[in-house]
């Protein structure tokens, strides 16, 4: 008991601390994509989260923002996880594509992480990512009041290769798991001989915090309340709430709230021991609701044993 508290005083401690980071700088936006369903897409923001749930997995979400309005974003993501129990690691890769308006990413990453036990029921990962983004900007396709506008004519198309790294911390037991990472440490420069917008043209820290905890309210259903946030430097705070409940095993319905920007509600079912699908549709509560038709995504889950003994938890993560 004296080791959890002391790991909860130290978790306490590292979220105060991002808060603090995150409310003295200014000037920056935020530009990693949201997902609703992120329980299911903790790898491509924190690589601790690779192999710990004891089995080799591929998943894949699609996530259409803003229905019918042109140029919204769309985001494509799949990671692939690998433990190797022996050596108490894990190891993966994860693909990204966002498109938003004129302006796209793609990444690709390679994760690793390291499994320590932290008592006698929890275990803590340590995670490192490595890779790269390559970043593609076609503004001068987009519609101007002048069109000879000398920066977007100079430096608004350009492509950019721009390698970074990452790291994450992932703590977990049979019942909770609570996790901080940093996917990018690198805040490359998109745009390097321009310096009058600098707030815009490079790469921002994102912070990531999340966690959740799981709650047997009969012995076919579970109650699973969760929290996600992401900070950046001088944007708002993006916070998911989400409350969920697991039903027989198999079949997950849950409900999201993001701080100031949309409510969501998903469904999920284990079709059998390795698929898993799920479905979530939000919808923003600011004044972008007058013009779209809200946001879906479709996650899909493939989990394969290796070895006999290995097992597929059922926590949600």
């Amino acid at each position: 008991m004296r080791g959890i508290n002391y790991i909860k005083t130290i978790c306490t401690a590292v979220i105060i601390m991002l808060f603090i980071v995150a409310g003295t700088k200014t000037g920056h936006a935020q530009q990693d994509p949201v997902y609703t369903q992120y329980m299911n897409n903790l790898m491509s923001v924190n690589p601790a989260y690779t192999g710990v749930r004891g089995v080799g997995s591929i998943s894949g979400i699609f996530r259409k923002q803003w229905l019918n309005l042109k140029g919204a974003p769309t985001t494509s993501s799949l990671t692939l996880s690998m433990p190797l129990d022996s050596l108490h690691v894990g190891g993966g890769m994860d693909f990204l594509h966002d498109n938003f308006g004129h302006f796209s990413t793609t990444a690709l990453f390679l994760d690793y992480s390291y499994r320590i036990r932290a008592t006698q029921t929890t275990q803590i990962s340590f995670g490192l990512k490595a890779g790269f983004n390559y970043v593609q900007s076609r503004l001068t396709e987009i519609d101007r009041y002048h069109y000879d506008d000398a920066y977007i004519l100079e430096y608004g198309d350009y492509t950019r290769f721009l390698p970074n790294f990452g790291v994450g911390v992932f703590w977990y037991g049979e019942d909770f798991y609570a996790g901080v990472a940093v996917p990018r440490l690198m805040q490359n420069e998109y745009t390097k001989d321009e310096v009058e917008v600098q707030a815009a043209s490079r790469e921002q820290r994102h912070y990531f915090l999340h966690g959740a905890y799981m709650i047997q309210l009969s012995p076919t259903t579970v109650f699973k309340p969760g929290l996600t946030t992401m900070i950046t430097a001088g944007a708002p705070v993006t916070a998911d709430f989400d409350f969920s409940f697991l039903f027989l095993d198999r079949f997950w319905l849950g409900a999201m709230y993001r701080i100031s920007d949309a409510v969501g509600a998903y469904a999920q079912v284990q079709l059998n021991q390795n698929l898993k699908i799920g479905f979530s549709y939000d919808y923003t509560h600011t004044r972008l609701k007058n013009f779209n038709d809200g946001t879906f995504e479709v996650m899909l889950r493939y989990d394969f044993k290796t070895k006999g003994t290995q097992v597929f938890p059922h926590l949600g993560f």
